[in-house]
Order: C-alpha cells, then structure tokens, then sequence
C-alpha cells in the first residue's frame, strides 16, 4: 500500500517517529461503505483495535472510537497519531488529509477549526456524551459535528493522516453555517505578498469568516497561516485549477493576491460571489499577464492596492479601473521580545541598512554608488549594511566590491532570520530603499515601527506617505547624487533621525499598524459587500 501514498505522504512518513501505542485499545466505527478504510487497516502499525458496525456493544476496555463519516484510506501511521493523542489526554483528536487521485491536494487544519473534518478518534467519555445529545446516536457525521462542539480537550495532528481519492470541496474546509472566505495566493513563501496576506485572517475571522486559504504548496508561510487560523489547502495548480471554481463559489468572499492571480479573476468576473482583487505589484510584475486583465471588471469586483505606486502600475494598463487603497498591516515588533543581533561592526557609528533580494528593480546599484558619492569625512563616520540573496550576481559583484574597498564602513550579509531583522531595526540610524520600482518595501515599515526614518526613492509606494524631512527623506530620478546629498545630512547632524522617530513611529500607527489595517479592510469589505446588493447598478 505504501506504494500508492501521494509523493507528499511518502515524504512525511519517512520523517514520522515510532510511537509505543499498544496498550492503548481503540475501535474503528464506520457504518457506510468502507472498502478503502479496511484495506488500510491491516497495514496499521498499532495493532490494538477492532473494526466495529455498530456502538451500542462495544467491550468495556475500548478506550477511544475513530468515527468516519466516508470512506478513506489511513496511512499506516494514523491509528498509532490517534491513540497517542488520547494517551496524552486528548478527548477528541483530528488531522490533516490529502485528496485527489493523484493525492496532490493537501488540506492542513488550524488548530482550532475541525470544521469539515469527516474523521477523528473520541475518547469513550465523549462519545458517550454525543450519542445521548444525538437525534441518531448512530450516524457517525452527526457524531462529529458534536464531538468537535462539546470536546473539552481536543487536538489538531499535524500530519495528513487520511486520504480522500476524491477532490475537496467546500464541506471539506468549512462547516455548514458560517459565513465563508477563500483567499488565492499564488505562493505560500515567505515573499511580501503571503506575508501580508497572513495578517487578513486574524481580521477576517474577527468579522466572522471562516478562513482558508489556497496557495500551490508550502514555501514557507503557509504554518503562518493556520498559525492565524485558517485552513490552508494547496495544489499546484492553483491559479487556474477546476478545483478555484467550486470552493471559490461556494464561499461568501474571496480575496485574490496580486496580479498573479489574474486568471482566477476572469473566471470570477461577473460570477456570484464577491471578490476583493488586492493588488502589491510593481511596474514589472505585470509582465507577460496584462493582456489577461478584463477589459471591465463586473460590479462583484472590487480592486484595492497597497498605496499610489502599485494603483499606478495597474493603471498603467486598466487607466479606467476605480482602485481603492488597502495598505498592509504589520505586527508592532517594538513589543516583541527578540534576541539582539550584535552590530558592533558599526563601531557605534549611524548604521544605514538596505534589505531585500537582488535584482535590478531593488536598486542595490544606486546605493553602491551613492556610497562611493559620499565626501570621504562622512563616509567615515558611518556604516552601510546590505542584506540580500545575490540572486543578480551583477549587482551582488559590486556591493562585494565596493565592501572590500571599504572593508570598515560597508558590510554584506545574505540573510538574517526574523529576530535578527527586528534587532537590527532596532539599532540602526536609518533605513534606505533605492528601488526603481516597488510597491511598498516592508523593511522600511519595520524601520518605522521602531521610529527610524526611511530614505526612499520616488519610484516606492512609501514616498507617497512620507512627510519630507519629518518622517523620512524622497529622493528622485534614481539619482546616486540625490541620495548621496540625503545621507550626507543625515550623518552631518548625528541627532537628526532621533529627533524624528516620534514622527516615524506616528506614520507606522496612521498606516500600517494591525488596527489601521483592520479598520481599512473591514471598510473595503463592508464597500465590495454593498456595491454587490441587488439595488447597488441601480
């Protein structure tokens, strides 16, 4: 059997540890058609259990029930995951499943959302409880839906236990009665749009929604989002797969994530459920997918994006579109306990830093010689960080260059982990954003949340926000001699960027703080929900 397990199955059963369940003794209760489920049954590592048709006999020394409302193969580690769980106390205990024939759909459960789950092992005592509540104490759907409400210590496995050789579908993530969100993504890494996106969940489920989000496999984010509560489910074709359609329809809104998402718009446009378009994009992230943008976006459409620069891109191609503004929300790092990253190679000078991948669009190159611009005194009473992946070996060549020919000032690290990020926020003078196009740099806001002050280039959404020499600096025509001019005034007077972190730190709660986000989504939420009522064309 372990031949027929998705590639992902095969995977997280080679990583699975050996658990010593035996003295736990469980029965296996479905009613239905169970063809798929006996098979795997006797490929379990935990031998202690029974196959049973019906619950009013069981012996005495069952300790728990897995109840299956379908039919399902288990992976042979799954009973061994659910007498575990109850021997650690648990009186309800759910997992994670892969669908499909070709097991490429993966759906991953929060911790607190059993909502669609067909499968899970309840304690004796609860299942006791369920059957004297249940209009048919024998049905085994009707018994879950209870155990997931009445449990009282229930346990979210991580681990896709259980597969389904049939597509999901919308019963599959979301319970029968809430209200429904499904959010598109077109990667779950942890790039600036996913991680942006995580911080809607907290929002939307505050407004009600059951959350889940689609994205084509984990590159990093997507424990983010179930962290924050939704469902994740991911395959690989998930921009354009038949599966968007049906989850998509069935739910009360969606979000979709960038201009990637293009495609899943045109199948949508004019369809019945709302749909709120969040665009993050640059200039060059339309690309080759600007001629799929609608020529008219139907009124179940709304468009939002994050500040001026990315409205501009988008207008650039749609000039007609009517976009709205939704800046992201950060977290307020400054409340976080974090590890201090150790920045003594500064010697105590101002520390300038620049933070993101290298490609042309980031701008390195103009930072590179804004630095060598800089009169010799002032270059020598500061430090330049660069923090960056050399995915443009150009561009990687001259920041190392210009490091080894000022081996005191100028410093290069490929990356630092999220605490790291936070600590050096916390230490540094100044933040420098030298893009030729960027929507809205996020380690600049992380600058802000810590009251140091960006210099940006005119070509970044943050320019558009920024009150010159209050909160931050603009410089224009991606001119190395204009940013020179800027950080030459900012090493001059030493007390200058302290003086304006009450002001930086202002901007950061205006815009970007968790409530300024949440009252800005809700708003465009609460507008796409109104503009779709049957009088809004009126």
């Amino acid at each position: 059997m372990y031949s027929t397990y998705s590639q992902f199955q095969q995977f997280q059963l080679s990583t699975q540890p050996y658990q010593d369940t035996q003295r736990t003794w469980l029965a296996v209760y479905a009613p239905g058609r169970c063809v798929s489920l006996t098979a795997s049954l006797e490929l379990q590592l935990h031998r202690k259990f029974q196959l049973t048709r019906a619950l009013g006999d069981l012996p005495a020394g069952v300790d728990g029930v897995v109840v299956a409302a379908e039919d399902a193969e288990c992976l042979s580690t799954a009973l061994s995951y659910f007498a575990a769980a109850l021997q650690s106390g648990a009186d309800c205990a759910f997992c994670d499943a892969v669908f499909g024939f070709e097991g490429d759909t993966v759906v991953y459960r929060a911790a607190g959302r059993p909502e669609g789950c067909k499968c899970a092992v309840l304690s004796r005592p609860l299942l006791a409880r369920c059957r004297a509540q249940a209009k048919d104490p024998d049905d085994p759907a009707a018994l879950l839906e209870l155990a997931f409400r009445l449990a009282r210590q229930p346990v979210h496995i991580p681990q896709a236990l259980l597969r389904y050789r049939r597509q999901p579908g919308a019963e599959d993530l979301f319970s029968q009665n809430g209200k429904r969100v499904l959010l598109l993504s077109h990667v779950l890494d942890m790039t600036g749009a996913p991680i942006v996106l995580v911080s809607a969940v907290p929002v939307l489920r505050q407004m009600g929604y059951e959350v889940a989000v689609m994205g084509p496999g984990d590159g990093g984010s997507l424990p983010l989002f179930v962290e924050a509560g939704a469902t994740a489910i991911t395959h690989p074709d998930c921009v354009s797969s038949s599966l968007l359609w049906g989850l998509a329809t069935a739910a009360d809104l969606v979000v979709a994530n960038t201009i990637v998402e293009v495609k899943a718009i045109r199948a949508l446009n004019g369809g019945p459920v709302p749909v709120l378009w969040w665009l993050h994009d640059a200039f060059v992230g339309y690309g080759y997918l600007s001629h799929l943008i609608p020529k008219e976006l139907e009124r179940n459409i709304r468009v939002c994006a994050v500040g001026s620069h990315a409205t501009a891109a988008m207008h650039a191609h749609r000039p007609g579109f009517a976009i709205g503004q939704l800046i992201y929300g950060l977290p307020d790092y400054a409340q976080d306990r974090f590890a201090p990253y150790d920045i003594s190679y500064a010697g105590g000078r101002p520390l300038f830093v620049s933070v993101g991948a290298f490609e042309s669009r980031k701008g390195q190159d103009i930072l590179v010689d804004a630095i060598r611009l800089l009169p010799d005194e002032m270059r020598s009473q500061a430090a330049f960080l660069f923090v960056g992946k050399g995915a443009d070996k150009r561009l990687l060549a001259q920041v190392q260059e210009l490091a080894a020919e000022y081996p005191q000032n100028v410093f290069y690290v490929s990356r630092l982990s999220r605490d790291e990020i936070k600590s050096l926020m916390q230490q540094c003078a100044c933040t420098v954003c030298s893009s030729r196009d960027d929507p809205m740099p996020t380690f600049v806001t992380e600058g802000l949340i810590f009251g140091k002050p960006g210099i940006v280039s005119e070509h970044t959404g943050t320019a558009g926000l920024i009150t010159e020499g209050v909160d931050g600096f603009v410089y224009h025509g991606d001119s190395p001699a204009a940013l020179a001019e800027t950080m030459t005034k900012l090493i001059a007077h030493p007390g200058l960027a302290a003086r304006m972190a009450p002001a930086c730190r202002a901007l950061y709660e205006r815009y970007y703080s968790k409530q300024a986000f949440a009252d800005t989504l809700q708003a465009q939420v609460e507008a796409l929900l109104q503009q779709n009522q049957p009088d809004a064309a009126e």
